[in-house]
Order: C-alpha cells, then structure tokens, then sequence
C-alpha cells in the first residue's frame, strides 16, 4: 500500500452535471445502451505499460525470498542454533513483527525524501545484504558466532522488506496513464498471482533444499536452503534494475509527508482541549475541541472517522497471533507429525504451501458461490460480519490443533521424570526368552520371548518399580537351553540398552550395556547408532549413503559415517533423513570390505540401534539387524490439512473484508493511516505471541493451543458486539474523477496473511495552476 495523502478538491455538483452531459465538441452526448465489447487477454497485454512486467518480476522474485526464507526459519533456530521451541517461536514472532513495523518507515523515507523508485531500489540492495548473511549464518562456525550473524541477517531482511512493502504496489500502479486506467485492475490481479505464485513455490522448494542436501558435514543444508532465496532477491533487484528506462517515477509530495504527525498531534491537541475546558454542547465529538487556525474543521472531521475505524482495529491483532503460527509453532508440531504419503515425504516445513494453494482457491470461491448463498439469507452481507466469523473460524482452527496435538503427545513422549527404558536385543541365532527379576529373588516383573534378531523394549516407573535396587536379566535358548544373567541398574529418564549376541562359540553369550538420555528426533529425522558385535582386532567403518555406496567415498555421498569403531562398542546417535539406505562396512587394512541394502527403512521420530554380528553360518560376512528403541511418528501429517483449510477459509473472511472496511469507511486522504494501523496490528499480534513462547507460560503445547482459541473466542465476542453498534457512514469521494479514485484506490492486493490496499497518488496538472492556497488545501 502506498502512503501518498494528495487528493483533488471535487469540482461544484454544476459542473459534474454539464460534463457528464455534453461530448467532447461540447454537443449533448446520447447515452449508449449498448455493452462495451471484451477485449481480448493478448489486446489487453499490448495496452500494458512495459514497466509493470519488471515490476511484477520483482515482486515474484522477491516474495519468493522471503516466504523460502521464512518457511524453513523456525526449524533452522531450533535445529541448528539450537534455541529451544519456546526461544524459536519468540525470535520467529519477533521477526516478523519487526517486517510490519518498519513499512511505517519505509513510507515515510519514500513520501518524504527518496520517492518510491529509491526507496524500492536501496532497502532491496540491503534486502539481499541480509539475504547473504543469514545464509552465512547457517555455515558451522561456533555458535555464538552463528546466533549473532542470524540476528544481523534477520533485522536487515527485515528493514528491507518492510521498507519496500508500502511502495512496489503503489509504484506499479503509478505506471498507468489515464488512458490506462481500466487496466489497472487487470494489473492487481497479476501482482496478486505473482505473490502467492513465489509464496506457494518457495515454501515447497526450499525444505526441499534443507533435508536432501547435504553440506558442510551437515545433515541439513540450511545455507542452500537459505541461498537459493538470495539469489532469487538479487534476481529481483536485477528485474527492477532492467526496468527504470521505462518507468515513470514520480517525485515525493513536500506536504503530504506531514499529515501522519498532523493526525498525531491534533488528536493529542483535542485531549488537550477537553481536559482544559471541559464540556462543551456545541461539539459533536471529540476533535471538534481542536478547531483552530492550524486545524480546520474538515481535517478534523477526517480525523475523527479514522478514529473510529482505529478503535475497531483495536482486538484485531489476536486474529495475526494466530494466523501467523502457522510458521512456527505449527511447524514444530509437524515436525513430530507423519509425513509419509506414499513412496513420498513430505517435509514439516512443506505444510505451510497449503495457505497460498488455499487461497486461490478459496477467494473465488467465497465470492462467487459462499458470500451469494448466505446474502440470500441476509448474512454476512457486511464486512464486520464477515471478520467476526473469520476470526471464529481461527479459534475453531486452533482447537483442531490443539486436538492434534494431544495425540501426538500420546505417540510420541520422551521419557519424563521417574521413568525408565530397558531395551534387550536379540542378536543370537534362535528364539530365547527373558524375565526381569529384582535382584535377591524379587519377583518377575517382565517377561517376554525374543525371536531371532529382534527386540522389545519396556518403561518402567518409580512408582511400580525401586531404581535403587539392582535389577537382573535371566536369558534361555528355546532350542539350546544356554542360559545367561546380567545384572543392571534403571536410572532415571535414561535408557538402558542390552544386546545378546555371540562371541566365537555357539554357547557363548555376550552381553553389551549402553546407558543413554533419551533425546528425541525431528519428525522428518531418524536417530542411528551402530553395535559392533564382530570379534575383530580392527575397528570398522561403517557409512550408509542413499545410494550404493562406492569407494572412495565422496565427500557429503555418506549420510552417516562412523570410524573406527572398536568391538563391543556403540557409535555416538546420530539424526538422519528418514528413508532407505545403502550400507558399506571396511577395515583400515583392507582385510574386511562388505556392502549392501540395510534390511530395515528408518521411520521419522524413531531411535534405532543398527546391530553388527558374526554371521556363523558364513563366517566372512557380517550380519546386519535393526533394533527399535523407540517407536517411529506414527501420526499422519496430514491432521494438519484441517486446520490450514479452517484457518485459510478464516483469513480470506477476515482480511479481505478487513481492507474493505477500513477503505470504505476511511476518508480519501487518510486510507494510507489506516493501512499503516492495519500492518500495526500484524505487528501487535505477533508481540503477543512472542510474549507468552518467551514467557514460558504453558508446559504442555496443546493447553496453549487452546488458550489461544480461547482468546479469540472471547475477543471475537467483544468485536461482535462493537460491530453491532457501530454505524456505517458513506464516505465515498465525490467529484469528476470518483470512479476513477474508486477503481484506482480500492484494488486490494492480498498476500498470504498481509492484505495490501493500493492507495494510489492522483497527480494532475491542475495543481499548478490554482495558486498556493489551492495547493495547500490539496495537500491536507
């Protein structure tokens, strides 16, 4: 949206008349009632100025970066620089509020100095600055290093994008002629798609990028994940660039820039006035106590009517705490979540993608087919209806997600105080079974039959079980009645891992301890370690590589790699991309080289322990099985579609009808004060959500989906009841050139939660000739 305040003063009713009545010769004109042909899409695109394909290039470009950036940065917080979901959530919220508080500054440096074609080119050069940083950011250095170039990064991109996001639409409108002006909302349309066209690739593209390269010994490429949107935002100042020849720029206006402070400071100067001298009859409202010499009197009455449309926005920006979750903590609940479909996976971060696809769909949807059905009943015929059952429709939303998560949380739990894992592994080559005794003759507090090369695992509690007491393992062959013992300790919130497996003979049986914090995987991750139970002087090397695995093995072609791992030992954990992997085991003296396909696929959020053994049947090969220590995400990401299809349906009904509210209820010159407000609430809500994840305030994530649905609940009853009492005025502009001013200002441009109103400058060049006084009057 376009912060430019310049508007004409209407010519007498007289004139209006006369004009719509005579022909250009000044001879009566007859009415025609015949309809106006349809121009054909390849005529209409020859009438175009050839500037707007650049800017819209640009915009593609750059929406592109941002959206790519965003979808994977929450992840990259948690993941990489390892700030907790709670500090993730914070410094994402915080983020994207400063994105919505600097287009405040982005207007008033382009209104008062630099013009919008400056003000697009400069903030995007410092746009892409931030780009590369924060790509920079996510090469391994040390951590402290890594956090202090993310934040760098971010509040750049941050004042670049927020600069540049009142002017690149209003800029494009500004290349259209008179002539043109019924191409105008041809032109919003194409802008539109090129938003949620680079929205919805990138969200798809760039998690992509992050899980299935592998660079700078990472299992992640957070730095080509965050590359490839630098490149496209350096593409789009390229675009821009190519451009200016074909522009038109126009100049700042030396008034207009003034009359966000007039507004301030004559609201503050009508308090002022109230509380000095009271009451007064003959003053309808509030800032009719600032008439003076320095305000007159319709100033102030424009002023009052954006008054009332701010304090409508007021409860607004818990709708945008909600909203914009969608790429925080929704995500990290997907990362839980999963996302199998098929022979595909869909990455955690990738959900997002459904909010543009939804949005195509659903904006022709509701005014074509939604809106009509329930006009017919008198409903949701006026926005303030149509926003409060938008923000219901986000609190419903977050009840659905609040209801997923408590099943994820009955899936997938790590181990919490008082508890305790006992894994056992079977690596012998028959069926045996096994009791768990407390030790000094206590009695069998488990019991189980192991079959060969499998597993089971168990929790115990402190409640039904003493961790100080000494626990004993009983092992017996079903076929060979070989029996073993082995005495263990359960520790708190820890696994104990038991693996059985041969040594040299067939009746000797070996038992292997590993005690370990249970840590949990990323949804879209497994968790590996390796067993070497082969009695071999030499330590092996184990790699597993997507593909078969070649010697010498490339550099990033292993996805896990272990060295020298001595007999009777386990490799550290490791995460990895969930999938099927190829499997090569070596010896530094060359003595021993084997490779294959692992028998087992790992499976997103499970721990597995790959266990090696002697194969005695074929004494020159290794034998491979997997043991599962904690089971896989068993809930589908695809719970999740409800609530994205609920709270897209909520944002379509709110946002859209939100900009037409305060477009038609705000006088001409102050439409760019309500968008500013309407980005502030963006703002505000996000603040809040950043609040309560720094905060802390909720230990469980399902009551904080709930308290946030409850808010909305309780907020969207006080709208209610505002909108019910509120009066509409009719505001429209009247003059010569109203349709005009109506086709050319009311274009709304939507994008992905920020609903962009294109206020467009109405330059003639009347104004010259109508004197100082005239020109002063223009510009208030």
């Amino acid at each position: 949206a376009s912060f430019v305040y310049t508007v004409m003063e209407p010519d007498d009713e007289d004139d209006r008349e006369k004009r719509s009545l005579l022909n250009a010769d000044g001879e009566a004109a007859p009415k025609s009632t015949d309809p106006e042909p349809k121009e054909s899409i390849l005529k209409r695109l020859k009438r175009y100025p050839l500037s707007v394909f650049f800017i819209v290039g640009n915009e593609f470009c750059e929406r592109f970066s941002y959206y790519g950036m965003r979808a994977v940065l929450v992840l990259f917080l948690h993941t990489q620089l390892k700030f907790d979901e709670n500090s993730s959530t914070a410094m994402y919220h915080g983020f994207t509020m400063l994105c919505y508080l600097f287009p405040l500054l982005g207007a008033i440096i382009s209104d008062s100095c630099l013009g919008k074609y400056w003000t697009i080119l400069s903030l995007s050069i410092l746009y892409s600055i931030g780009n590369v940083i924060v790509s920079v950011s996510a090469i391994p250095f040390f951590r402290e290093l890594n956090i202090v170039l993310a934040i760098v990064g971010l509040v750049t991109i941050a004042f670049g994008t927020g600069g540049i996001k009142p002017c690149v639409s209003a800029f494009g409108g500004d290349q259209f002629k008179d002539e043109q002006k019924d191409l105008l909302k041809y032109f919003f349309s194409v802008f539109y798609f090129s938003i949620n066209a680079g929205s919805a690739i990138s969200t798809l593209l760039t998690p992509v990028l992050r899980n299935y390269v592998h660079c700078f010994g990472q299992e992640e490429c957070f730095s080509l994940a965050f590359g490839v949107p630098a490149v496209l935002m350096i593409i789009s100042i390229v675009f821009f660039v190519v451009g200016t020849r074909f522009y038109i720029i126009r100049k700042p206006k030396g008034k207009a820039r003034y009359l966000f402070f007039h507004v301030v400071g004559s609201f503050v100067y009508a308090i002022y006035c109230r509380l000095r001298y009271g009451k007064k009859q003959d003053k309808e409202n509030l800032m009719q106590y600032a008439t003076c010499s320095v305000y007159e009197k319709p100033f102030l009455n424009d002023v009052y009517y954006v008054l009332r449309v701010l304090m409508m926005f007021l409860p607004l920006p818990i709708f945008w705490a909600l909203f914009d979750q969608t790429g925080s903590r929704w995500t990290l609940q997907a990362v839980r979540m999963n996302g199998q479909l098929g022979s595909l996976v869909v990455q955690p971060d990738q959900m997002q993608s459904l909010n543009p696809f939804l949005i195509l769909a659903f904006i022709p949807l509701f005014d074509f087919i939604i809106y009509p059905i329930f006009a017919k009943c008198r409903l949701l015929k006026r926005p303030l209806q149509r926003m409060v059952v938008g923000m219901m429709l986000a609190g419903l939303s977050f009840v659905i997600a609040g209801f997923v998560q408590l099943k994820v949380q009955d899936s997938v739990h790590a181990l919490a105080g008082g508890q305790a894992k006992l894994v056992v592994s079977n690596g012998l080559p028959e069926e045996v079974r096994a009791w768990v005794y407390t030790a000094g003759g206590g009695e069998v507090e488990y019991h189980a039959n192991l079959s060969h090369d499998s597993s089971f695992f168990k929790e115990w509690s402190k409640d039904t079980t003493n961790f100080t007491l000494p626990h004993e393992l009983v092992i017996q062959g079903q076929d060979s009645g070989v029996q073993a013992n082995y005495s263990f300790f359960f520790e708190e919130k820890s696994v104990t891992e038991l693996v059985l497996f041969q040594t040299s003979t067939a009746n000797d049986i070996a038992i292997e301890e590993l005690i370990y914090e249970e840590e949990l995987p990323e949804g879209d991750k497994a968790s590996i370690r390796v067993f070497n139970g082969i009695p071999m002087e030499e330590g092996l090397t184990v790699l597993f590589c997507k593909e078969e695995c070649s010697e010498p093995v490339d550099e990033g072609q292993a996805v896990f790699n272990v060295t020298q791992l001595p007999f009777m030992n386990f490799s550290n954990a490791s995460d990895i991309p969930i999938g099927h992997y190829f499997y090569l085991i070596t010896t530094d003296s060359g003595s021993f080289n084997q490779s294959a396909k692992l028998p087992d696929k790992f499976f997103g959020g499970g721990i597995y322990t790959v266990n090696l053994k002697l194969n005695h049947s074929t004494e020159d090969e290794i034998g491979i099985w997997t043991s599962t220590t904690h089971p896989p995400n068993t809930v589908s990401l695809f719970l999740q579609a409800p609530m994205y299809v609920v709270l897209t349906a909520g944002e379509v009904m709110f946002s859209i009808s939100g900009l037409e509210f305060a477009y038609s209820q705000a006088p001409v010159s102050m439409k760019a004060i309500c968008q500013a407000a309407w980005l502030l609430t963006v703002a505000m809500g996000n603040l809040f959500v950043l609040i309560i994840a720094e905060a802390s305030v909720f230990g469980d994530q399902a009551i904080e989906f709930f308290f946030f649905a409850i808010c909305i609940g309780v907020v969207g009853v006080i709208f209610a009841a505002m909108s019910f009492v509120y009066k509409y005025v009719d505001l429209s502009a009247s003059g010569p050139f109203e349709d005009l001013d109506k086709e050319a200002s009311s274009s709304l441009i939507r994008e992905n939660g920020e609903v962009f109103e294109q206020v467009r400058d109405l330059d003639y060049h009347s104004q010259d000739e109508r004197g100082e006084d005239s020109d002063q009057k223009t510009a208030l």
